[in-house]
């Protein structure tokens, strides 16, 4: 294999960017049509143009993991899947990590490792390394290597930094997702205790059934000891009426803080999720372009999060 100039590693790298891009999202929007029963586009990946940087990445850990064993298809099968593997781990836990979502999941897959990666996926891994290295790559590598080191050099500045620019601008919106998350969540939260506060609250507040008419069962007899007795009901009623009362203040107090915190939750989705918001765009086209999200930490505030932006389609 040739010794690549780092201008041609960038060209390499965007180019199978662009390829992993236009497999992944024939994928999936073949999968997003028959789920639906209608064909819709998915422009799939973490970046907004035509390029899916995890496919990238994949490619060039491929290629140089395979110099050494470039001649034994065997080896080549082994190394690349090796090294597709470990990238796809650690890609995979460090976004979870930062943003709290995983955009990628092989759970439901057997043999799969936290639904990071997956054996059959390895294996897929394996045999693209050997399509990568010993067809795909020929006509590619001969392409580029006929190009002058000026041209390659220009193209690789220009295209590298859209890709910059597009890289910021994607992580901002997954990290604007981030803390709508995270502010739903915390939201949903304090809505629950607050409602139990206030279960615990009205479970004391009835006040106990306590009967009159002691004098109309009394003898006259008893009348005096009776008298007693409705007296020191008559006390208790009263300080039940005021603990009743304190009570049903609290209960107002529980009613108007939990009315206020949904208040609250409303007008933050609704400014979220407003079209005049720009990070309501922001939020909705990563979420396009990335329909099987899922959040361990967030789940139901991303369900939420989900219904509302299909609401909106």
């Amino acid at each position: 294999m040739y010794q690549y100039t780092v201008s041609q590693w960038i060209l390499f790298f965007l180019w199978y960017c662009f390829i992993g891009w236009v497999w992944e999202s024939c994928y999936v929007s073949i999968k997003e049509a028959a789920r639906a029963q209608k064909w819709k586009w998915v422009n799939r990946g973490f970046l907004n143009g035509p390029a899916l940087p995890i496919y990238g990445f994949a490619a060039i850990v491929i290629l140089i993991a395979t110099i050494p064993v470039k001649d034994n298809i065997a080896h080549i099968f082994c190394f690349g899947a090796l090294a597709a593997t470990l990238l796809e781990l650690v890609t995979g836990s460090a976004m979870e990590r930062m943003f709290h979502v995983k955009y990628w999941d092989y759970s439901n897959m057997p043999l799969n490792f936290h639904g990071y990666i997956c054996f059959f996926v390895t294996l897929f891994w394996g045999m693209l390394s050997i399509l990568l290295v010993k067809v795909i790559h020929v006509p590619v590598e001969s392409l580029i290597l006929q190009w002058p080191s000026l041209l390659c050099e220009i193209l690789a500045f220009l295209l590298l930094a859209v890709f910059a620019v597009d890289l910021s601008e994607s992580f901002r919106q997954a990290w604007d997702m981030r803390e709508l998350l995270e502010k739903l969540s915390e939201c949903r939260n304090t809505i629950q205790r607050l409602e139990n506060r206030f279960d615990a609250v009205a479970a004391f507040a009835p006040l106990p059934d306590i009967g009159g008419g002691l004098r109309e069962k009394a003898g006259s007899a008893k009348e005096k000891m009776l008298c007693r007795l409705e007296k020191l009901r008559d006390n208790r009623v009263s300080q039940l009426k005021k603990l009743s009362e304190h009570l049903r203040s609290e209960e107002r107090n529980e009613w108007k803080d939990r009315e206020e915190i949904l208040a609250q939750l409303e007008q933050q989705v609704r400014g979220v999720f407003s079209r005049t918001n720009k990070q309501f765009f922001r939020v909705t086209k990563h979420l396009k372009r990335n329909p099987g999200a899922i959040s361990k930490k967030y789940a139901d505030a991303l369900k939420e999060i989900k219904g509302l932006f299909e609401e909106k389609e």
